[in-house]
C-alpha cells in the first residue's frame, strides 16, 4: 500500500495513515486500563454504562493487544465509548488503535464514525486502509472506490484502490492495471504505481506493458529498490 497519508480531525493530527504498514510488535499484551482509570472503567462495564459493542477491556489474555501498553489508547476508549454520537472521538479511537495494530478495534470505531458521518473522507480511508490491511480486499475496495468519488485526483487512493484488484482471490490484473494507469494520469512520477503496474503486467503476462513502466521508473528513480526485481522478472519471462 502506498505510504505517508496523513489526516486530521478538528485540527489534530493523528497520523493514522503514516505507514500503512506498521512493522508487527511481537507479542500483544492484554488490553488493560490505564493507571487512574482501572476503577472507573470497570464500574462502568459492572453498571451496564458503556454501550453496546465496547471492547473488553480485558480480553486477549498476554500476548494478545498492544493498546495494553498504551494509557492513551484506554483513555481515547473509554472516551468514545461514552460519547457514541461523537464523531472526533470515535475516529480518534480509531487512529489510536490503528497505529498499535489492533484492526479489530480500528474498524468498530470506525464503524461508529461512519454511521454519524457516512460520507466523511478520512472515515471512508480509515476503513479502506483497515479492511486492506485485514485482508479483506473487495471490502476495501468498495471504500476506495466511495473516498475516491470525492477525491478522484488523489493518485496515492487510486493506488490502493488497484492494489485491491491485484491481491484479491483470483487476482484481477485487467482492472488493477486499469487503476494504475489512472494514477499515473493524474502523477505521472508516482513510484509506487509504477512498480504495482510493472508487477501487474508481468502476472498477466503482458511484457510490452511491464518493460515500459519498469522504463518509466527507472527513469522516476533509478534507486529504486523494486527495479532489480521486477527487471529480473521481466527477463525471466
Amino acid at each position: 500500500m502506498t505510504k505517508n497519508i496523513l489526516y486530521s480531525v478538528v485540527g489534530i493530527v493523528l497520523g493514522f495513515f503514516v505507514g500503512f504498514f506498521i512493522a508487527n510488535a511481537g507479542g500483544r499484551p492484554r488490553l488493560a486500563p490505564a493507571a487512574g482509570n482501572a476503577t472507573a472503567s470497570a464500574q462502568a462495564q459492572a453498571n451496564g454504562q458503556l454501550p453496546p459493542g465496547h471492547p473488553n477491556v480485558n480480553e486477549g489474555g498476554a500476548g494478545a493487544n498492544p493498546a495494553a501498553t498504551s494509557a492513551q489508547a484506554q483513555a481515547a476508549m473509554d472516551e468514545a465509548d461514552r460519547n457514541p454520537q461523537d464523531f472526533t472521538a470515535q475516529i480518534r479511537a480509531a487512529a489510536i488503535f490503528y497505529q498499535l495494530e489492533s484492526l479489530d478495534k480500528a474498524e468498530l470505531y470506525l464503524k461508529r464514525s461512519l454511521a454519524i458521518r457516512p460520507d466523511d473522507p478520512d472515515a471512508l480511508t480509515g476503513m479502506a486502509h483497515t479492511k486492506y490491511d485485514i485482508g479483506d480486499f473487495p471490502g476495501a475496495a468498495s471504500y476506495y472506490e466511495k473516498v475516491l468519488a470525492q477525491r478522484p485526483s488523489d493518485a496515492d487512493l487510486r493506488t490502493d484502490l488497484g492494489s485491491t484488484y491485484s491481491r484479491r482471490t483470483p487476482p484481477d490484473y485487467e482492472r488493477a492495471i486499469a487503476e494504475f494507469r489512472k494514477a499515473l494520469a493524474v502523477d505521472p512520477a508516482h513510484e509506487q504505481a509504477l512498480v504495482r503496474l510493472a508487477d501487474a503486467a508481468l502476472h498477466k503476462g503482458d511484457k510490452a506493458t511491464a518493460s515500459e513502466a519498469i522504463d518509466k521508473l527507472a527513469a522516476v528513480n533509478p534507486s529504486n529498490a523494486s527495479l532489480a526485481s521486477l527487471r529480473s522478472n521481466l527477463n525471466g519471462q
